[in-house]
């Protein structure tokens, strides 16, 4: 049995320190959630006692680089501190520096934030609870969801969080941290309008984080910490992200952080450069550039704009090229990312790459491909004389692109979806359903099903028993699972459908095009999400979970583990067809 370490962070630092610092963080904390989340009248003590808890938390914060370093005087063996120590350390001071008392204390609670989670994470009961998880892996990626949902409906629920004061209604807030970490973008608010800065960092942030994943974060805030991953959990997480071995599995989740970071940062530049006629202060462009640079990226749809991409936002080429980069990059998975950014590009050259990629990379881009080109075309030919009427031809075909682009569960809209056709908004359907790739932030059935049930249906009027494809045989239990996903995913929007058509008196084709959007983590709408009575959007919030968790991990997460029969039946022959 594996023995934990003592839940203890830094031995560098005196246990007294370490003490101090949460105290005081914890205090701080709770300080700032009265302070700033319910904005009470406070008299001048109260406000100068404020201020002194969150200047405390920035100095304890802050104090912790020149403590650990004196203290590595006297001990040689203790490491330099962590980049991140630096960082937050440097950041805080400027903060205090500058007068901003709350991102200071707010700088400070995060490093303690940092070191409560590695405490728990080396203690002997995280120890004993990962070893109970164990045995179903998927069970976390569910109950985190969920967990983080109900944290975000609470965040959304304070006065701070809304614009006029009052806090976000209990179903407003929870369809919003819903639609916010399954990453779908369905409202039944105006964003830009009805919630505060506050407010619309709390989505950012849940918006991020269900576009990395629970899972995956949980995974790598347990690496960095020097935790060990279980057996199970390395296979699920390896499964997920097509890494060889835990080495590679490793390197994977380092490289998650930093790429994700490195693509947002990169389309926020692009926004803010091209958004200075629309947002001419430097600071509000800023933050506008970087919400929907997360929000592509993350695939989540999410807009700070009335009309999203509607309006003038949407009106330059080079902004609708840029957020339709990031939704493709954010929905073809990281997998397929790391492929084209690895050591065998630099050595190999682009072209000998390219003909050694992996199976399943093949297939995400081949799908992926075909998939924008003919939803392109279609649209364009569907919507000529409709949506795209009034734009020029190269502006049609690029709307169009875009339109295209966006229901791979990315939810931004150039035209009104609510004035599609009824051929367009089929197709926007389809698409929908299919979603993006496994791994990705997008969500759907995936591509990767689609190609397997094609290149099934291929080998079946081929008459070969064996699903091919480039020299290689599909095992026939990933053949199973893509028709399990099929079967169950469009079950689960069949039922919700007529459970929506049961209680709610919008038209047919409306809910259906809304079941779709919301289990597929899209967030189109033909407009009727906000005239949906509690009921309904409490079912979409249950659709929209149980789209983001995928049905065959929640089949298994609810489900028995199965094992294979010791015995086999005589073969049945059945008619089908």
């Amino acid at each position: 049995m594996i023995r934990a370490p003592a839940p203890q962070d830094d031995p560098f630092l005196p246990p007294w320190f370490e003490r101090t610092a949460n105290s005081v963080g914890g205090l701080a904390l709770a300080e700032m959630v009265l302070r700033y989340g319910f904005h009470p009248e406070l008299r001048p003590w109260q406000v100068f006692l404020g201020d002194g808890i969150e200047i405390l938390a920035a100095v304890v914060g802050i104090l912790r680089l020149p403590v650990r370093a004196g203290l590595r005087r006297l001990r040689l063996r203790a490491p330099l501190p962590s980049t991140l120590d630096l960082l937050l350390g440097a950041a805080a001071a400027v903060a205090l520096l500058h007068g901003r008392l709350a991102w200071g204390a707010a700088l400070g609670i995060l490093r303690q934030a940092i070191v409560a989670i590695r405490m728990v994470l080396r203690s002997r009961g995280f120890h004993r609870a990962l070893l109970l998880f164990q045995a179903r892996p998927t069970r976390i990626l569910a109950l985190s969801f969920l967990g983080t949902i109900l944290l975000g409906t609470l965040l959304l629920m304070l006065p701070a969080a809304t614009a006029d004061g009052r806090g976000a209604p209990p179903i407003t807030a929870l369809f919003t941290s819903a639609s916010a970490v399954c990453v779908t973008g369905l409202a039944v608010v105006d964003t830009g309008t009805y919630f505060s800065r506050f407010g619309q960092a709390v989505i950012l942030g849940l918006i991020q984080v269900g576009g990395w994943g629970i899972m995956t974060l949980s995974a790598a805030v347990a690496l960095l910490a020097g935790h060990r991953l279980g057996l199970r959990t390395r296979a699920v997480m390896q499964n997920l992200f097509e890494a060889a071995n835990v080495e590679g599995l490793f390197r994977i989740l380092r490289f998650l952080f930093l790429i994700t970071l490195a693509i947002e940062a990169i389309g926020a530049g692009i926004l803010f450069l091209r958004w200075r006629e629309i947002l001419p202060d430097p600071g509000r462009r800023i933050y506008f550039s970087v919400f929907h640079s997360v929000s592509a990226f993350c695939n989540a749809g999410f807009s700070l704009f009335s009309d999203n991409l509607a309006g003038p936002a949407g009106a330059d080429p080079f902004v609708l090229l840029d957020v339709s980069g990031l939704i493709i990059l954010g929905g073809i998975g990281f997998t397929t990312i790391n492929s084209f950014l690895s050591r065998e590009i630099f050595r190999r050259g682009l072209g000998d790459a390219v003909r050694h990629l992996t199976t399943q990379t093949r297939i995400v881009l081949v799908v992926s491909g075909l998939l924008l080109v003919l939803g392109t075309l279609l649209i364009f030919f569907f919507e000529f004389d409709r949506t795209l009427e009034t734009m020029p031809a190269g502006e049609k075909l690029l709307t169009a692109f875009f339109q295209s682009v966006t229901p791979r569960t990315a939810g931004f809209h150039r035209v009104d979806t609510a004035q599609l056709a009824p051929a367009t908004a089929w197709v926007t359907m389809i698409l929908m359903f299919i979603g993006a790739a496994p791994g990705s932030t997008g969500g759907g059935i995936k591509v990767t099903t689609l190609g397997v049930l094609a290149l099934s249906v291929k080998a079946m009027l081929q008459g070969r028993e064996d699903v091919e494809v480039r020299g290689r045989t599909i095992p026939k239990t990933t053949v199973y699972r893509a028709v399990a996903v099929t079967v169950i995913s469009a079950t689960a929007v069949g039922g919700f459908l007529l459970l929506l058509l049961a209680t709610q008196a919008e038209p047919f084709d409306a809910l259906l095009f809304e079941a779709v959007s919301a289990f597929a983590n899209v967030g189109l709408s033909l407009g009727i999400t906000p005239d949906l009575d509690t009921l309904g959007q409490g079912l979409l919030v249950l659709l929209m979970y149980v789209g983001r968790i995928g049905p065959l991990t929640l089949t298994l997460a609810i489900g028995e583990q199965l094992h294979p029969a010791a015995y086999r039946y005589p073969e049945a022959r059945l008619l089908v067809g």
